[in-house]
């Protein structure tokens, strides 16, 4: 077969990682695959046909002019990993479902023409697509409650740990702990992170220190924070990968306070390189993290006394791989693009 693949969402972070997951764990010895993005980011996948696209995927530009001409005559299906499908594109399509959080959380949408916008596209997706993967049993019971007509179509693709974390683990057996807590996201009312300040601003360990990880400046702006306000946080911006996954390493906790999650990927590579989690009790972590040595806190004052205990020693990577392999990601979406269910 040949099929062609989205990758403009290359460098973002949840879509970005899971097209990476895709594209990394492909056989290009069984199909021929169409890789469509930057070139800067796709020319080391030698096996495959490049093609230029330097249009963004959200934008109106990136909707109406994605390069589809040559993958509508050459190819058998295209994967797109989000739900935002070109227009023009005639092919078969398998999109990606991470979350409907704007469904469900309206106050993260941007007024009322964004919220109708994105749930137009997001109707259309589901609609246009041949099959969705579900990043989480949640994510997949959130899109039959929303589109039961299509819920066929839905199954669950779990994500998988990335080639980069692997290689650093690989060479990086050991770090030394620090006292310190590690958040990595974004500013979003969802993602909780007012919760953990207000919480570690009652901690008792007063040499412990809260590193927030994220672009810095969306922080500062978004929080309304004086920075000097808040003794020992450290505001740490964007950290390229080998960084990041440094500073969770080294941490005593990674916290995740999200009131909403389509799967929630730092609690998973905290795991992996022998941090613990700290992690809100909302149902998605339930059902991914259950069996993993995290912690689960329900609100301010029980996240506090969490902070204040000593993490339990995590060692539990091969368990994660098997799990969350984005080599099964790939395998069980080519089966579906081929036809084969089971």
């Amino acid at each position: 077969m040949k099929i062609a693949i989205d990758c403009r969402y290359l460098g973002m972070s949840g879509i970005g990682r899971v097209c990476e997951g895709i594209i990394e764990n492909l056989d290009y010895s069984q199909n021929t695959f169409y890789l469509i993005g930057k070139l800067s980011k796709l020319q080391k996948y030698h096996d495959a046909v490049v093609l230029a696209d330097d249009s963004n995927p959200f934008t109106k530009k990136g909707l109406l002019r994605f390069n589809k001409k040559r993958i509508n005559h050459e190819c058998d299906a295209i994967i797109i990993p989000n739900f935002i499908i070109p227009i023009g594109i005639t092919l078969p399509v398998h999109i990606v479902m991470h979350d409907l959080i704007f469904l469900d959380v309206k106050e993260t949408v941007n007024g009322k023409i964004d919220y109708f916008i994105k749930k137009f596209l997001l109707k259309r997706g589901m609609k246009k697509a041949q099959s969705v993967a579900c990043v989480s049993e949640f994510t997949k019971s959130r899109c039959e409650y929303y589109y039961p007509k299509y819920a066929e179509k839905c199954y669950v693709n779990y994500n998988g740990l990335s080639k980069d974390i692997k290689d650093y683990k690989r060479t990086h057996m050991y770090a030394e702990k620090e006292n310190t807590v590690v958040y990595v996201g974004n500013i979003k009312r969802h993602k909780g992170l007012h919760t953990l300040l207000r919480a570690f601003s009652t901690v008792k360990n007063s040499s412990l220190k809260l590193k927030i990880i994220g672009e810095r400046e969306g922080f500062l702006t978004g929080l309304e924070l004086n920075e000097n306000d808040y003794a020992n946080v450290e505001f740490m911006g964007r950290l390229d990968n080998e960084a990041l996954f440094l500073q969770i390493q080294r941490a005593k906790f990674l916290v995740q306070p999200s009131v909403y999650e389509g799967f929630g990927l730092p609690p998973l590579e905290a795991l992996y390189l022998g941090t613990q989690p700290i992690i809100s009790e909302i149902e998605v972590f339930r059902e991914i993290y259950s069996d993993f040595p995290v912690k689960y806190f329900t609100d301010e004052e029980d996240l506090a006394e969490k902070l204040n205990q000593e993490p339990e020693p995590i060692e539990c990577s091969e368990k994660l791989e098997a799990m969350f392999n984005f080599q099964n990601f790939a395998r069980k979406m080519m089966r579906m693009i081929q036809g084969n269910k089971s």
